[in-house]
């Protein structure tokens, strides 16, 4: 089964405006594969989703970050839910890193570091920041055991603001 049209198709049926990066851990060298090498060894790729954070003003009216963040939040567990049961249903194992505030001592969290691995952007300043958007992207990760192939890609439309 190609998994790359399938996961697609299940992020674009919450959200138009994402990042997608698949990444195999066994090539890289990195402090968070020794951090995690337990958990790495059981799901050796990572699927990061990333959402694009709107604005705070738009139409007019002005929202707050932690409401925006809060709702992105919860389309990311729903997302990355999805994703979960799709390679499970296919016989892999997937398991989705829930959103903590707990990060390293360069206060980048799993999330970020997964995503720049996959080349979705680069760290600066304890943000992960994309060529796109800059830093306004919330970020998701599933680990699987499923044979993606690693790609990344900015996919849906960056939104003229």
């Amino acid at each position: 089964m190609k998994f790359e049209s399938a996961i697609r198709n299940s992020i674009e049926t919450e959200c138009e405006d994402y990042f997608l990066g698949i990444v195999d851990f066994y090539h890289l060298e990195n402090s968070l594969i020794e951090k995690y090498d337990s958990l790495i060894s059981e799901y050796p790729r990572a699927i990061s989703v990333g959402i694009t954070l709107p604005n705070l003003i738009s139409d007019g009216v002005k929202k707050s970050y932690e409401k925006i963040y809060h709702e992105t939040n919860c389309q990311l567990k729903y997302i990355t839910s999805k994703l979960t049961k799709l390679l499970e249903n296919e016989g892999y194992k997937a398991f989705t890193i829930p959103k903590s505030r707990i990060n390293d001592e360069n206060r980048i969290s799993f999330h970020e570091k997964v995503a720049n691995l996959a080349n979705m952007g680069e760290i600066e300043k304890n943000l992960i920041i994309t060529p796109e958007v800059g830093s306004r992207v919330n970020w998701g990760t599933v680990l699987t055991n499923a044979p993606l192939k690693e790609f990344h890609k900015k996919l849906g439309m960056v939104k003229n603001v």
